[in-house]
């Protein structure tokens, strides 16, 4: 059986090649060097400079079944691919149901119809069945007894069939465009409907220009949070596969290939930016460029910070905030900004909190790829609460400034926010320390109905404050 693509959903290779130049971007042209030497020779240098832990990688159920099966019936199962020795053996010691395991060596690229000749010599045309997923895999299946199949693209699929007797699928290829739908997550799009709070406050959302203004400026910024959540992705891979919920991501999954994860991300980067110059206005994409620039900030450095990564977790959700006023050309209520600034480091508080409770529960040291341990929980419990009250009393005060009396019929009506909002903080931060929180509240609160109604609640008071 071959191994990148078929007994894992993923290319070892260019996953190394991720890692290294990750870890150290300025040896991009080492390997370039390497790469001129040989494909052999950049997988050799590659495994000198990057481990893969083989215990992360995504295995295929239906191969290692196959696998099972194999071994039921007495036959030896060979792992032969051409990722280097070093990937291979890694692999091999891991997966206890393998027998041997031929790699890559300095010289030989085992691939295609080197790896053909090299089964022929040792078991004899037929002498074997063999598992892949690719074309360059059809020379092997052709020597083979019978083709098995992973993933396999429709083309390739039909030629093995036009050579092989015998041709069979165990995995289906998956729907790339279902795959990458969700590897942009539009169900973190509900964050972006901050852009419209200025809009609203403005009193301006009966203004149809202004309203399509903002929501081209809601889209452009989706699709620019969409092209960090995939580099995030693609920088968190290892760390997402040994999470509970991440795991399950297309690029942690090995639904979609780091080559495919890249394209996405740029594409949905570049047309972010071509909404807002084209809908919205120049500065709006400066903003735009600004908000990439600090989560790509987040994602590879700030992350890893104490207490910065909560701020900067705040800070993004305040600036859009403030990318919404940039669009619609509103001033800022400094009252506005307080309040988001407080709130939202309450709710990234939570974050934090919820994943320390996951890794206390399972006995774990510390938050893989962040800088916090279980012995923080009590100052968390301490400041993020804290830091939700301040959100809730900043906006009590702004209830008796004179832009709420005089644009309100009912000012006094809002103070019922003030109680929706305290229970609404202190419910999520109760069921966090059950650890029944999301790993991030924002999506759980447009899942949670508790939260769906305090958020009824609250345009109901505003709507009874300003027309009661």
């Amino acid at each position: 059986m071959d191994l990148d693509g078929t007994l894992v959903a993923a290319d070892t290779t260019v996953e190394s090649i991720l890692e290294f130049l990750k870890a150290a971007p300025w040896k991009l042209f080492s390997l370039i060097a390497a790469l001129m030497s040989g494909r052999p020779a950049l997988k050799r240098y590659l495994a000198q400079h990057v481990t893969i832990d083989a215990t992360t990688l995504p295995y295929r159920t239906q191969v290692l079944g196959e696998m099972r099966q194999a071994r039921a019936d007495g036959r030896r199962i060979v792992l032969i691919t051409a990722s280097d020795q070093s990937t291979a053996d890694a692999v091999g010691a891991h997966i206890d149901l393998i027998d041997e395991v031929v790699g890559t060596h300095s010289e030989t690229n085992l691939k295609a119809g080197r790896k053909a000749e090299y089964l022929v010599s040792r078991f004899g045309a037929g002498g074997f069945q063999y598992i892949g997923d690719s074309s360059s895999d059809l020379p092997v299946w052709k020597a083979a007894d019978e083709a098995i199949m992973v993933a396999p693209s429709a083309s390739t699929q039909r030629r093995a069939q036009q050579t092989v007797a015998k041709v069979r699928v165990v995995v289906e290829r998956p729907n790339k465009l279902r795959a990458a739908i969700k590897e942009l997550r539009p169900h973190q799009w509900a964050k972006n409907v901050l852009l419209f709070v200025p809009l609203y406050f403005a009193h301006q959302y009966t203004n149809l220009d202004l309203v399509f203004t903002a929501v081209m400026a809601f889209f452009s910024f989706n699709f620019a949070a969409s092209s960090i959540y995939v580099l995030n992705d693609l920088v968190d891979l290892p760390a997402d596969r040994q999470h509970r919920s991440k795991r399950d991501r297309p690029l942690a999954a090995g639904t979609l290939t780091v080559a495919e994860g890249i394209a996405l991300s740029v594409s949905s980067f570049v047309l972010s930016i071509v909404l807002a110059i084209v809908f919205v206005n120049p500065l709006f994409a400066g903003v735009v460029l600004g908000y990439v620039a600090l989560t790509t900030a987040y994602s590879f450095v700030l992350k890893q910070k104490l207490i910065v990564d909560v701020l900067t977790l705040a800070s993004l959700f305040t600036y859009r905030v403030v990318a919404g006023g940039v669009a619609v050309s509103v001033p800022l209520s400094e009252w506005l900004l307080a309040f988001s600034l407080f709130f939202f480091t309450s709710l990234a508080f939570v974050k934090r909190y919820s994943e320390l409770i996951q890794i206390q529960a399972h006995g774990g040291a510390s938050i893989k790829g962040r800088n916090y341990v279980p012995a923080d929980i009590p100052i968390i419990t301490s400041a993020g609460p804290a830091a939700g009250f301040l959100a809730v009393l900043v906006f009590a005060l702004y209830i008796n400034t004179p832009a709420i009396t005089a644009y309100y019929q009912r000012p006094q009506i809002l103070w019922g926010i003030c109680l929706v909002l305290v229970y609404w903080i202190m419910r999520i931060w109760f069921l966090a320390a059950r650890d029944q929180m999301h790993d991030d509240p924002v999506l759980f609160a447009v899942r949670d109905k508790a939260s769906l109604l305090a958020g009824v609640l609250v345009a109901a008071c505003l709507m009874a404050a300003r027309y009661g």
